[in-house]
């Protein structure tokens, strides 16, 4: 059933790498789900906590890949921490199944493996994915932004989680690129445990498969029984501490960072083990530190506490006894309790009230606490009771999310904005109501020097440092990054004498005269501590080309297509690519080939030859040299704006030749656009080079067709996001040429 036909072997199925994995077949909805992808349709999958909806996404793309599905597949998930873990999870599932030579990256803020998104699955954050959509990426240099663009737009995208994307923002702006998935024909994945059906209706709508799980189709879920409890008053530490003990296994979820701190405090004060707290004021090692010990304790015989926040909401693969939890939105609560009894066994969940409402709606909270206690206190609690409950509070307001097209529109023309300008900002403030800064705790700021790069980081929000602030009276700097006249990073600290000038996206040193960090409790206001300390991690930048050496150009164009053909099974989707442009896919690749070969095609302008030592037409000329003898023109847009006579003759349409044109443009930096005045030379050589084309691709060539000289001008300065096809054809082609040249350095 379901045979695999794709890269990773011939005559592999669904159901094998379930028993491989599981001991046993895949659930209903894993199979459903395996057999709408592997047609290549989309599919949107609405299933219980711990139902296996990783292994229903990732399985099939396996026996896919290349065949029916993308070549690639980019992993989008809410935080970093569940980035971590999925990635993981797949890693270790990969090992069961000797499937070790597919390539698994993590990619987030804190851990940048794979900025060019060059590995087989790429497991990200969302904002992550959406940035290197919009050739803006958030973990590179702007200048590069068009590598990882090529990978976005031609891979299986896959949203997990979705239901914790911003409303407003993230899960609206995930429409917008499933609906650009949809209409370049290409599938994607949309995951959840608490999608309201009003979510599932505007897809079924659009033909987009709708699959649902219940309890019967998981087995632990079918023995699950849950008994929840409403609590008439807050949730507090002398609650807490009667429950602990026993060989029981607890969770206690507040809805605030401070709140989880002081129950856990208290609790260590009292004697409690076994207590362990997590939240997300923790520096990244010491959250993995206590996540593992955390996890280590809950998997053995003793008894263990857990007090947490929402962090707790997606990724962990725990399970508890008994939950004492805060009041909050349906959603929220659902994927709560996926946390009690997760592998089948009898649990309880106790719902208490919450002192505020933050950072929850107020009303949306008064809301669950009605319905808690009106249709839920005393009762089971099943698959069918949280979706009935999430479908009460959510369905309508999702209904208006998903019909919202104005709003659509208004994100469409701000991501179209955004990669115009290559504006990270614009990206994010698209994806999440950024209200977070960053801290970090040092006394003589003037003492940090350059070493302030290389400080631990700890993202708090803005309201909760300004608050606090006030509270405490903190001796906080500002601290702005910068470059010198030499381009060599810099920064400059400036004293913060109101609340006002604390904003989001801020850098922020805090004395420690009234801040502290443990390892263990994390970032605590108003209390006397210490400085953080740099790290001493360092790692190699993956971005940086090796170093030049002498090259004749016509070498190095040849050397780009030996690289071309060693890649293209990996980056080039030619029948994808090919549907795009309305051409065979010989023709197509023979097009793109040509891109590659000419897209130094500038450096054969005279000027720029004799600024590397090449005098006249008599001498061979060169691609690279260690000998610079004054400025050299720029040569990338001029071999853009040469060529363009020549992929007008091929191509015709100028919504189909202009983006090749404008990837040409741009394969040293992004959005480049000025022309230098310019006369190319060397006409035999471009001939042998056209001749070994026309060869091997069967290309209708003229030497007539190269614009052989210009006065100073401006290119387009880049494609418009909103076309589809076009952008698409510039991300693909663009990743196609800088990553053809930079793996011709790898065959000197």
């Amino acid at each position: 059933m379901f045979v695999g036909i794709g890269l990773v072997g011939v005559g592999m199925s669904v159901e094998g790498l379930f028993r491989v994995c599981f001991g046993g077949p895949p659930y209903r909805h894993q199979r459903e789900v395996a057999e709408v992808l592997l047609e290549g349709g989309s599919v949107v999958v609405r299933a219980p906590c711990g139902s296996g909806k990783t292994e229903a996404a990732v399985f099939p793309y396996l026996l896919g890949m290349g065949s029916t599905l993308p070549r690639r597949l980019i992993y989008s998930l809410p935080t970093r921490a569940l980035v971590e873990d999925i990635a993981k999870r797949i890693n270790e599932k990969l090992l069961k199944l000797d499937l070790e030579h597919i390539e698994v990256s993590c990619q987030h803020g804190a851990n940048s493996e794979d900025p060019f998104f060059k590995k087989d699955i790429i497991v990200t954050t969302i904002d992550q994915t959406i940035g290197a959509y919009c050739s803006t990426p958030l973990s590179l240099p702007i200048r590069y932004g068009n590598i990882p663009a090529g990978a976005a737009v031609s891979s299986l995208l896959c949203f997990d989680e979705v239901h914790t994307y911003d409303h407003d923002l993230g899960l609206k702006t995930m429409l917008v690129l499933v609906e650009r998935a949809r209409k370049l024909g290409l599938p994607f994945v949309v995951m959840s445990a608490t999608l309201p059906d009003s979510f599932l209706e505007w897809f079924a709508e659009r033909d987009v498969e709708v699959v649902e799980a219940t309890d019967k189709d998981v087995p632990s879920r079918k023995k699950r029984r849950v008994e929840l409890y409403w609590v008439e008053k807050q949730l507090n530490p002398e609650e807490v501490s009667e429950f602990l003990g026993s060989r029981r296994k607890v969770i206690v979820v507040c809805n605030t960072v401070a709140r989880a701190q002081q129950i856990y405090s208290w609790l260590k004060k009292e004697g409690k083990e076994g207590l362990y707290l997590l939240h997300s004021r923790f520096v990244p090692d010491d959250r993995k530190k206590r996540e593992k010990e955390m996890l280590k304790a809950f998997k053995s015989e003793g008894s263990a506490c857990l007090v947490t926040t929402q962090v707790c909401e997606v990724g962990l693969d725990i399970s508890c006894d008994v939950m004492l939890t805060e009041v909050a939105p349906p959603d929220a609560l659902v994927q709560r309790m996926g946390r009690c009894a997760r592998e089948g066994d009898k649990g309880k969940v106790f719902v208490y009230e919450a002192e505020i409402s933050a950072p929850y709606s107020e009303e949306l909270v008064r809301q669950s606490k009605k319905y808690l206690k009106r249709e839920l206190d005393g009762g089971i609690i099943r698959w069918k009771e949280e979706i009935e409950f999430v479908n009460h509070l959510l369905d309508d307001r999702f209904k208006c999310i998903v019909r919202d097209e104005a709003a659509r529109r208004r994100i469409l023309n701000n991501l179209g904005s955004a990669s115009f300008k290559g504006d990270r900002k614009s990206i994010e403030e698209n994806v999440r109501r950024i209200l977070s800064v960053n801290v970090t705790i040092y006394d003589e700021i003037d003492r940090l020097s350059d070493v302030i790069w290389k400080m631990p980081w700890i993202k708090v929000d803005v309201r909760v440092l300004r608050r606090a602030m006030e509270k405490y009276g903190l001796n906080i700097s500002e601290v702005v990054y910068g470059r010198d006249e030499n381009k060599r990073p810099l920064f400059k600290v400036y004293p913060i004498r109101s609340l006002s000038e604390l904003i989001p996206y801020g850098y922020y040193v805090i004395h420690p005269e009234g801040v502290r960090y443990d390892p263990f409790i994390g970032l605590v206001f108003g209390e006397e501590g210490w400085n953080l300390e740099p790290t001493s991690k360092d790692r190699p930048d993956p971005r940086e080309p090796p170093e030049y050496h002498r090259e004749l150009w016509l070498d190095h164009s040849l050397k780009c297509l030996k690289a071309f053909d060693e890649i293209k099974e990996q980056e080039l989707p030619l029948r994808f690519i090919s549907r795009l442009i309305g051409q065979e896919p010989e023709f197509c690749e023979g097009v793109l080939a040509l891109a590659v070969a000419l897209h130094d095609l500038g450096k054969l302008n005279k000027d720029w030859q004799r600024a590397v030592g090449v005098k006249n037409e008599a001498e061979r000329p060169l691609a690279h040299s260690l000998s610079i003898r004054g400025k050299r023109p720029n040569h990338a847009t001029i071999s853009g704006h040469a060529s363009t006579p020549l992929f007008e003759s091929l191509l015709g349409r100028r919504r189909l030749y202009k983006p090749i044109i404008i990837a040409i443009n741009h394969h040293h930096y992004t959005r480049s656009e000025k022309v230098s005045r310019y006369e190319i030379g060397w006409r035999a050589t471009i001939s042998e080079l056209f001749d070994e084309m026309m060869l091997r691709y069967n290309l209708d060539l003229d030497l007539d067709r190269i614009k052989w000289s210009s006065a100073p001008t401006r290119n387009e300065r880049f494609p418009v996001w909103e076309r589809i096809n076009s952008y698409t054809i510039y991300a693909v082609v663009s990743r196609l040429i800088r990553l053809c040249d930079r793996y011709s350095f790898e065959m000197q």
